[in-house]
């Protein structure tokens, strides 16, 4: 069973459908959604694609910062949010797609 784990704020709109590189303004359009949606979304996903394992989202509040050190180091240089963690391991910063997440997380398990 894998355990993902992902630290982000639920109402933060994020990138969803760039290359990461983009800011407010020319993020292409309607790709920015609640990390709560996309969270979402990726759960949905990860089991369609017969990935077992757990998804679990944290508020990326100090005491929830504290289950991952490595996480916690990062957020405190910068937002880099949301941060999602794979088994144990920190495996992105900031925006992502859930479908190349899935994606990602397939090729590594």
């Amino acid at each position: 069973m894998n355990i993902i784990d992902i630290y982000g704020f639920a109402d933060q709109l994020i990138c969803a459908g760039c290359t990461g590189n983009c800011d407010e303004n020319d993020c292409a359009p309607g790709a920015r959604r609640t990390t709560s949606d996309l969270v979402a979304q990726f759960d949905r996903l990860l089991a369609a694609a017969g990935i077992p394992g757990t998804v679990s989202f944290y508020q990326a509040t100090p005491e929830n910062l504290e289950r991952h050190q490595e996480v916690k180091q990062l957020l405190s240089v910068a937002d880099l949010t949301p941060a999602i963690v794979l088994n144990g391991k920190l495996l992105f910063l900031g925006g992502f797609s859930p479908e190349g997440l899935v994606e990602e997380v397939r090729r590594r398990v």
